[in-house]
């Protein structure tokens, strides 16, 4: 039936009429949903599965589904309002350009629930366009048009306390704060406008609303007056944070938006700093209730404040009560933290241990705040701060047992936890007392009698295990204890003992005695991962694994079959799940899919440290490649980084392709004919070993080649993919023409083929990365054998075109291997007789020459630079003049604005900073050291370089053949090869050379004469 015209329409008619059950009403409005979200879109995806929407169905949904929104009750409201959010996405304006006329009627009607659809409405078409820079007109002409009117009806529906009114203000309200989401429309940056919207704003956050200290929950944050609290609150933050504090503003931003920042924290601040203080003071005192959001979001407002110095100025007298009043009790074990651990200690360790899951909540918050005091501010706060805990700790301490508030003190640990990052630094005051601090404060609470406490006590010696105790015996006995609660009763406990080890193996002796123990705390580990499907424990293990990598051996196949049995219990239950989930069961498989992630990254770090036994890799593979494969052929997108990387780990680890690797194989090309063309970037380093390890089969089995060819070909046309696959795409072409010399003929002509539509049209290129990648196929293609690449270009007359670009961008090869590249293709070419040059060529060998001598003119220069940039990765600078310790001792004013220059606040530092490695990669490129702040060298490119972008980054770790060949000696026997077989050659090239040259040249044959005498010297000393 749903194929047949006139269906939708007829369902929107039952919604819409008065005499059916609202129970039939329900089911059809979510028919009618799912029918509007399979097919609305009309793609060809959705038109493989589902039939199509006729436009003249189309006409009848979109004039009649408003009517049905109003006449709806609210559940069905829900059902609909999604679909017209889904028929605008796709729509308008275009296909709909009469919809802004529509909810013009609406607002503008006398009905309040008519007014109320016409937000729902207008709600839907403003979140079209809330993330986006690129259309912020659309936004810009509705606020325009219709924000004044909805200013109107929030203003109005503010002093209402009928549900329907409290409506009206918050949906208007949603409406307001997704209109500025991405940009500020220039009809709101109006004096009046923003003193109205103000206005309403400040009346909806102070209007009393009643409640019930013993009934209310979160459950009744859901009640429209709550909700109109809390968007109030929301666009106020977003207007502030993003658009009103000078301090905050993006650089990109700053001109644009300054003015609008000093109009609103000159005339608007003061006035909002204090209905907030006040909604502090009112929640302190039980007199005002918030929802865990609303004290969210306070806490946010508060940080942005103590960032700006007039906000700070406002603020700074009432710090004492925020700190004690308002950020400790949300730092404190609560009531909904205790159910949580209680009914569901598993999302209690979601929650409570990975930020980004507690995203929101007041702890995490008022934590946020508590830093930016103790950071930004801290000669006016810390000592205060630090008080506040001793005394909460010391009361503790000196209370009998039975009065004793253990909430109280998870607080003031949590705290301390916050603070760690400059409490624990070297130039902190307090340095010396945290080892008391932490054995009477912390360490005692490893053996409370409350699960919590025992958490907090592990989570906090965590975030200080950089601190030193004297007495080694100390350590032994935290770690003892630590050991001991990887088997306490209580989950979140075993958790926080897990994450407490990590930084401790850092300690040389705790290692010795952990290896004694190395299968019991992995198989803890592992139990741990699959009472929790998540990856928190994920680092953890992998930590172990890379340090005791010599240990792990004996029992290395072992730990990686419990991790697959792990992956593949997790992601078996997430890939079973239907289509159409719910919000909840969608975050589930999230959950699982980011445990899965972790479990895949582990037993990459397993196998990579493990590279000095391949017989162990050999047997992990049996392990590891079912799992691989399950991914690739359930076409796990999310994983398809790790499973690559774990096979391109086992390859690399072992520098051979196994036969159950080349199993694989079919595998992976079937995941790039589905869909794998998005991920060639991930795919790039497997595809590559296939090549570089397993040269032999791919040089002598055709089907292999033609798959190999297939992707490259596909990669280099699609409209799919963009440049940086592309270059995925030159990369593999390089890779089988370096390995595969002399045995790939037949491959040659199509790569030539793939990069010349590209290099032969001026406009087809937009990166220098990928106009030199495109070369170097050519290049590589004539160091592979020059005959066949110069048939091939003059066969299609692109040799003229092509060596001219080339020549003509040889400024851009500037790594070591770009630079080899381009000394073997082009000397390749002169060692050719000249009777089977080209004729564009013949001519144009001096030019040729020149560009092989220009190059190695910086050859010497590039390979310094390599080797700079290497030992500045692997730790061999000596440049330790910038201390990125937290700053105790600077000359900080109580009144900066962390965004003012003036003051030498922390911006300052930050620039110096990155000024400081800016100078130290410019150094490394081979430069002089100076360097723009954002990083970029300054140069004196020419205007007419064809691109204005960065030079391609040395890749200090790329390994190829060319590593092994010298380009000096290159050259030299090229020369003498020349002189050889076509004198007359080689004499019109010496005798274009100027004298400049000529002597360079010598110079270059004297330096090949040196390497030679020093290989024979070497080889004579080894026998």
């Amino acid at each position: 039936l749903e194929s047949q015209d006139g269906f939708l329409g007829i369902l929107l008619q039952v919604i819409i009429a008065t005499d059916i059950p609202v129970g039939t009403k329900q089911a059809v409005s979510i028919y009618f949903k799912n029918r509007i979200r399979r097919s609305w879109s009309g793609s060809p995806r959705a038109l493989e599965q589902h039939a199509p929407i006729s436009d003249a169905e189309r006409s009848v949904v979109k004039d009649n589904i408003l009517i049905a929104i109003n006449s709806s009750p609210q559940a069905i409201k829900l059902q609909l309002t999604e679909c017209l959010g889904i028929a605008l996405k796709y729509d308008f304006p275009e296909q709909w350009p009469q919809f802004l006329v529509q909810i013009k009627e609406y607002l503008h009607a006398p009905d309040a629930q008519k007014v109320y659809t016409g937000l729902l409405a207008l709600l839907e078409v403003v979140r079209i366009y809330r993330y986006t820079t690129s259309k912020r007109d659309h936004i810009d002409n509705i606020a325009q048009e219709l924000l004044p009117q909805l200013q109107k009806i929030a203003d109005d529906a503010v002093s209402s306390d009928d549900d329907l009114a409290m409506r009206l203000t918050w949906i208007s309200f949603k409406v307001y704060f997704n209109c500025i989401q991405s940009g500020i429309p220039p009809s709101f940056q109006a004096p009046d406008q923003l003193i109205a919207w103000g206005t309403s704003f400040i009346k909806m956050i102070e209007k009393p609303v009643a409640f019930d200290k013993e009934t209310m929950d979160e459950e009744s944050a859901k009640e429209p007056a709550w909700k109109a609290k809390k968007w109030a609150i929301r666009s106020i933050n977003r207007l502030y944070g993003r658009y009103g504090n000078p301090a905050l503003l993006p650089a990109s931003d700053s001109k644009k938006n300054m003015p609008f920042a000093k109009l609103f924290t000159a005339n608007f601040l003061p006035q909002l700093v204090q209905v907030y203080l006040k909604q502090v003071e009112g929640y302190a005192t039980g007199q005002i209730w918030m929802s865990l959001r609303v004290r969210s979001l306070v806490a946010q407002f508060l940080s942005d404040c103590v960032k700006e110095k007039s906000a700070w100025k406002l603020v700074k007298p009432h710090t004492e009560g925020i700190v004690s009043h308002f950020i400790f009790p949300q730092m404190c074990f609560s009531r909904a933290d205790q159910e949580l651990w209680e009914d569901n200690p598993v999302e209690y360790v979601q929650k409570r241990i990975d930020p980004l899951d507690d995203f929101g909540s007041p702890s995490v918050a008022a934590s946020s705040l508590l830093i930016d005091l103790a950071v930004d501010r801290k000669k006016a706060t810390l000592s205060f701060i630090l008080s506040f805990v001793n005394n909460v700790l010391s009361t503790y301490a000196q209370s009998p047992a039975e009065s004793r508030d253990p909430r109280a003190k998870d607080g003031a640990l949590n705290m301390m936890s916050a603070l760690c990052g400059g409490l624990c630094s070297r130039k902190s005051p307090v340095l010396g007392t945290l080892p008391d601090f932490l054995l009477t404060h912390v360490v005692p609470e490893f053996k409370s009698h409350l699960g919590f406490l025992r958490a907090r006590a592990l989570d906090t010696y965590c975030r200080y295990s950089s601190v030193e105790f004297q007495d080694k015996q100390v350590l032994s006995g935290i770690l003892e204890s630590v050991l001991s609660l990887l088997s306490d009763p209580e989950l979140p406990v075993r958790v926080h003992a897990a994450l407490a080890l990590q930084p401790m193996i850092e300690n040389e002796d705790v290692r010795d005695v952990l290896s004694s123990h190395l299968p019991q705390i992995m198989q803890m580990f592992l139990n741990l991962t699959n009472e929790i499907d998540s990856d928190t424990i994920s680092p953890v293990i992998e930590e172990f694994v890379e340090v005791f990598a010599d240990r792990m051996a004996p029992f290395a196949v072992q730990l990686a079959q419990q991790l697959c049995d792990t992956f593949m219990r997790v992601m078996s239950d997430a890939v079973s799940k239907p289509l159409d989930v719910t919000s909840a069961e969608l975050d589930d498989i999230s959950d699982k899919t980011m445990a899965a992630m972790g479990v895949l990254k582990t037993l990459g770090t397993l196998v990579l440290n493990l590279e000095s036994t391949p017989e162990v890799v050999y047997s992990l593979e049996e392990v590891l490649f079912p799992v691989v494969r399950f991914v690739l052929e359930q076409r796990l997108v999310d994983l398809y980084d790790e499973v690559f990387e774990i096979l391109d780990c086992c390859m690399f680890s072992v520098k051979a392709v196994s036969a159950n690797a080349w199993g694989l194989f079919d595998s992976i090309y079937t995941c790039f004919t589905n869909d794998g063309i998005d991920f060639i970037e991930e795919m790039l380093p497997s595809l590559d070993n296939y090549v570089s390890h397993g040269t032999d089969v791919v040089t002598s089995n055709s089907e292999v080649q033609a798959r190999l060819f297939n992707i490259i070909e596909t990669v280099m046309k699609s409209d799919r993919v963009g440049e940086n696959d592309r270059v995925c795409a030159c990369k593999l072409m390089e890779a089988i023409m370096l390995h595969g010399r002399g045995k790939l003929d037949g491959m040659i002509p199509g790569f030539i083929s793939l990069v010349a539509a590209y290099l032969l049209s001026s406009d087809a290129i937009e990166t220098p990365q990928f106009l030199v990648y495109s070369l170097e196929v050519v290049l590589n293609a004539l160091h592979y054998n020059p005959a066949i690449a110069l048939t091939v270009l003059e066969q299609y007359k692109w040799t003229e075109g092509i060596f001219t670009r080339l020549l003509q961008n040889a400024a851009k090869f500037t790594r070591v291997h770009d630079k080899k590249l381009m000394i073997l293709g082009l000397t390749a070419v002169l060692s050719l007789p000249a009777a089977q040059l080209p004729p564009a060529l013949q001519n144009g060998l001096p030019q040729l020459f020149d560009g092989v001598l220009q190059t190695f003119r910086t050859l010497d220069t590039a390979i310094e630079a390599r080797e700079a940039l290497q030992r500045m990765y692997e730790g061999g600078s000596d440049d330790d003049d910038i201390d990125n310790e937290f700053e105790w001792d600077g000359n900080e004013d109580e009144d900066f604005d962390i965004g003012d220059d003036e003051d030498g606040d922390v911006d300052d530092l930050e620039n110096e900073y990155l000024q400081h490695l800016a100078s130290k990669a410019s150094k490394a490129m081979g430069g002089d050291g100076h360097a723009d702040i954002d990083g970029s060298l300054e140069s004196d490119d020419d205007d007419d370089d064809e691109f204005d972008d960065e030079p391609l980054e040395e890749e200090y770790s790329l390994d190829t053949p060319l590593d092994n060949i010298d380009a000096y000696l290159v050259l030299q026997d090229r020369l003498t090869e020349m002189q050889a077989l076509n004198a007359g050659t080689y004499n019109a090239i010496i005798q274009s050379l100027s004298a400049e040259s000529g002597q360079f040249l010598r110079s270059l044959i004297d330096e090949a004469d040196k390497k030679r005498s020093t290989q024979a010297s070497s080889s004579t000393n080894q026998h």
